[in-house]
């Protein structure tokens, strides 16, 4: 029995190969678009510098933004945060350091050390806050604690700030009061 080698030349030979060469080129080409896209592929979500939805602990590496969307949440976030957005209810988040803070969600604890901006539209929330720039309560019936307040204005009902200092306050709302 002999073995038939074909010539490299070989027309349909180099054919076949040049197709399927095209095509694996081809499917990296669309793997790598779908990856890249930022609408949820890993690879994407990893370029993009933010944490979704992180387990019980994270760590803030070069000011990661962190979106918080699960409900019955328990997180603990190290480090410099950039912006932190909980859309999630009944939960629980420790930041240590963060650009800034948007609760969207309803009966969430916030504790934190230094933010330069807090913003609230959900409702029924507590802030327990070391140091805050500018607080915005949208929201109703929440709680604002802290050592250092600069500036609070309300826009929702009935909320409180129990703060060691005296805030810059703008009181757009009503039944909110300075404890």
């Amino acid at each position: 029995m002999k073995a038939r080698i074909h010539p490299r030349g070989n027309s349909r030979t180099e054919h076949s190969w040049r197709y399927t060469r095209l095509l694996a080129a081809s499917a990296l080409c669309l793997v790598a678009a779908a990856c890249s896209d930022g609408a949820g592929g890993a690879a994407g979500a990893a370029m993009s510098n933010e944490l979704v939805d992180p387990a019980s602990g994270a760590s803030c590496g070069q000011g990661a933004n962190v979106r918080i969307t699960k409900n019955g949440f328990q997180t603990v976030l190290n480090g410099q945060c950039g912006a932190v957005v909980i859309t999630g209810s009944n939960g629980s988040v420790n930041v240590d350091h963060a650009q800034s803070i948007r609760v969207e969600g309803t009966q969430v604890t916030v504790l934190n050390e230094k933010v330069e901006t807090l913003e609230t539209i959900g409702s029924d929330n507590t802030f327990n806050m070391s140091e805050v720039g500018h607080a915005t309560v949208a929201g109703d019936r929440n709680t604002l604690l802290g050592r250092n307040y600069r500036q609070v204005t309300f826009k929702g009902q009935d909320n409180s700030v129990n703060t060691d200092n005296e805030p810059q306050l703008d009181d757009q709302g009503t039944g909110n009061k300075v404890i």
